[in-house]
């Protein structure tokens, strides 16, 4: 075996204890979001927005397009960790869907709406 020097890409994994996504590098077409909670959900979420093409944040900053947070961490029921990330989501001022919101918009073939 040589090694290359070359790395393999990373691949997205289902955690089966909290259902994240071990997605570490993704490639942002669209723009970044962050997602903030464990549940079922607000995985559906994620890989529904992933397949558009949006990239996955792992933290808050003011170029990320909006924050997707499950019900349990709007209602406080989360880890330190999310409360501190949907802090840091709601002072920069990004938009905050919920689970719900974040399924309409990354619907598959969502009619995109136009004033024109």
């Amino acid at each position: 075996m040589f090694d290359t020097g070359t790395a393999l890409p990373q691949v997205a994994t289902r955690s089966p204890m909290n259902h994240a996504l071990d997605d570490q590098v993704t490639t942002s077409i669209k723009g970044d979001v962050v997602f903030v909670g464990r549940s079922a959900a607000l995985d559906e979420a994620r890989e529904l927005a992933l397949a558009l093409g949006y990239g996955r944040a792992q933290t808050a900053d003011a170029g990320v397009d909006c924050a997707v947070v499950d019900d349990d961490a709007l209602d406080g029921i989360c880890s330190p960790a999310d409360a501190l990330l949907l802090a840091q989501v709601r002072t920069l001022g990004v938009p905050v869907l919920t689970v719900s919101e974040a399924r309409n918009r990354f619907r598959v073939g969502a009619p995109t709406l136009s004033l024109a």
